[in-house]
């Protein structure tokens, strides 16, 4: 019970406001389990529409069947970001 209902309400009403909260205690439970899960398919919806693993790192299919993610061979490319063939 919040402060001013404490303060100010008769006996009555903070048994009745009780009474009212453990009769919907159940309810909220099972609002709260249904928001998570359409959390949880949400989740995994947004994760298969971008390739994403459980980290939420980019997963690319190499040629040949082969799964990769994103960045972790950059380091092996060189690509230093420049289009290739301009001369410096």
């Amino acid at each position: 019970m919040n402060a001013c209902m404490v303060a100010h309400a008769t006996q009555e009403e903070q048994d009745r406001a009780r009474e009212e909260w453990f009769a919907t205690r159940e309810l909220r439970r099972q609002e709260r389990e249904e928001k998570e899960k359409k959390r949880k398919e949400a989740e995994k919806f947004h994760r298969e529409w971008w390739g994403l693993d459980e980290q939420g790192r980019r997963i690319l299919e190499k040629p040949g069947g082969g799964v990769g993610r994103v960045g972790s061979e950059r380091g092996e490319q060189g690509g230093g970001g420049g289009v290739e063939g301009e001369g410096g």
